[in-house]
Parts: C-alpha cells; sequence; structure tokens
C-alpha cells in the first residue's frame, strides 16, 4: 500500500479497531485526511512524515472482512471529517 498524498501519520495501529483491523491515517493538511484499513502489516508509526507514493502497508484481511472480500485495501478520504468519494481525489 502507497500513501496517495505527502502528509503526516496521525494514526497507525493494529488490532480490531472498530472493524477496521490494522489501519493508518494520513492527515494531508487542509482537512484532508486518508484512511487505509484491513493491512496485513504497517510500515510506518504515527508521527511520521510521508511522501506521495511511499509503501506505508502490506494489504491483508484484517479487522472486519467477509467472504469474498478476501485481502484488500480500504481506502477512504475524508475531508474534515466527511468521507468523500475517492475518485473525485485521485490522478
Amino acid at each position: 500500500i502507497y500513501a496517495s498524498e505527502a502528509g503526516t501519520v496521525i494514526r497507525a495501529e493494529s488490532g480490531w479497531n472498530g472493524g477496521y483491523g490494522n489501519v493508518i491515517e494520513v492527515d494531508h493538511g487542509n482537512g484532508l485526511v486518508t484512511l487505509y484499513a484491513h493491512n496485513k502489516e504497517l510500515y510506518v508509526k504515527k508521527g511520521d512524515s510521508v511522501t506521495r507514493g511511499q509503501n506505508i502497508a502490506w494489504m491483508g484481511n484484517t479487522g472486519r472482512v467477509y467472504g469474498a472480500t478476501g485481502i484488500h485495501i480500504h481506502f477512504e478520504v475524508r475531508v474534515n471529517g466527511v468521507k468523500k468519494n475517492p475518485l473525485l481525489y485521485l490522478q
């Protein structure tokens, strides 16, 4: 899993985490935060600075993952705490 943009890791936690499993959140400034969930391994910790394209995790199936979804990344984009369609932010 690669960071979608430069920023600061504000969460890097292993465990259940409300169903997200091993999860990372990166603050990109201006209210923009990305979340990467269900990871097998985390390569960053809270407070780390990351660059766009930096390897931050290994994809997995931790947390609430059922049936055919298997190993995958749960990716979210939030603006001021509101979930947005990630396709509007990817280039």
